[in-house]
């Protein structure tokens, strides 16, 4: 299967045939036209066209959020899809601007977008919308379709580290769950203004897409609305997670805080009496008797085990 290149989206929607990219064209009648607005050239082809200045800056802007505008002469449009590029970043994801008439289509981005190549390539097989509408809830059920397997990726990452933590009470993944929770909060940053937007597709006042398309909107509204809510339990679930480590750290360290506590109630009386019999003074008992190292050292030994003895019945052990 064969991509089409970004800049060659240019297709007449009744044919479903690709125009010709050489012949130039000012209208866009029955038309969908794709442009990708890092190149200069279809910029000055996208002011060639008889376009409100609004229309044209909203398909021309760098940043957006996801949103719907409904206009007296067509739906203005800002979308975001899960980046499936090749070494990327999901929650990197893509934007595409449309703007959608009755007749037409004219859509803008400036990078690779699974979306919109899976149309072009339903429309070089004779398969795709053939008209506006239902090239938008084409659109739209591919960006909501290609979020599944992100957001099931996820769910099973955070389920492999939930049975590390509860299983092998390790948390070397520490690392690898903070990732995980940026990247829930960046995807989850746009599918909420997103689904808005899709809501204002379903309004009465749009007269641009029919009760047949706005039932498959509102399908694809389900399961964005299902996506939504279960990063929202993932956030939970990492949440808790993080919270489990932290008292799973937290008691490890108490654990061995403990352990040098007993070890130093031990050792400080014992370390006070070598100490003592240590200092360079005349006078000291057992200078002269070759026994009193041994002796010494098992007065000290008695001395250990009678600590242990009490620290046991006290129950500190």
């Amino acid at each position: 299967m064969t991509t089409v290149p970004i800049e060659e989206y240019d297709f007449d929607l009744r044919t479903q045939k690709r125009r010709d990219p050489d012949k130039v064209d000012t209208e866009l009648k029955r038309r969908w036209l794709h442009l990708n607005y890092a190149n200069l050239t279809n910029v000055e082809q996208l002011q060639d066209f008889p376009l409100d200045s609004v229309i044209a800056d909203a398909l021309l802007s760098e940043e957006t959020r996801p949103r719907a505008q409904l206009l007296e002469n067509g739906i203005l449009l800002s979308l975001r899809g899960i980046n499936l590029a090749k070494n990327s970043k999901p929650e990197d994801m893509v934007s595409v601007r449309v703007f959608i008439t009755k007749d037409s289509v004219l859509s803008t981005g400036r990078r690779k977008l699974v979306a919109l190549d899976n149309i072009a390539i339903a429309l070089d097989s004779n398969a795709g919308p053939n008209e506006p509408s239902a090239w938008l809830c084409t659109l739209i059920a591919n960006l909501t379709d290609n979020m599944a397997g992100t957001v099931h990726f996820i769910e099973d990452t955070l389920s492999g580290f939930e049975d590390l933590a509860i299983e092998n009470k390790e948390t070397a993944f520490q690392s690898e769950l903070a990732n995980l929770r940026r990247q829930i909060i960046a995807i989850r940053r746009y599918l909420g203004p997103q689904r808005d937007a899709l809501l204002t597709l379903l309004s009465d006042k749009n007269k641009f897409i029919d009760a047949e398309h706005k039932i498959e909107i509102r399908e694809s509204l389900n399961h964005l609305q299902l996506y939504i809510e279960e990063l929202d339990l993932c956030k939970e679930r990492a949440n808790v997670l993080q919270e489990e480590i932290n008292v799973n750290l937290g008691q490890t360290m108490n654990n061995r805080m403990y352990v040098l506590s007993i070890v130093a109630a031990i050792f400080l009386p014992l370390g006070f009496l070598t100490g003592l019999l240590g200092i360079n003074v005349g006078g000291m008992p057992g200078a002269e008797n070759s026994s009193a190292f041994y002796l010494v050292c098992l007065f000290l030994l008695i001395i250990a085990l009678l600590l242990t003895i009490i620290l046991k019945k006290s129950r500190w052990l």
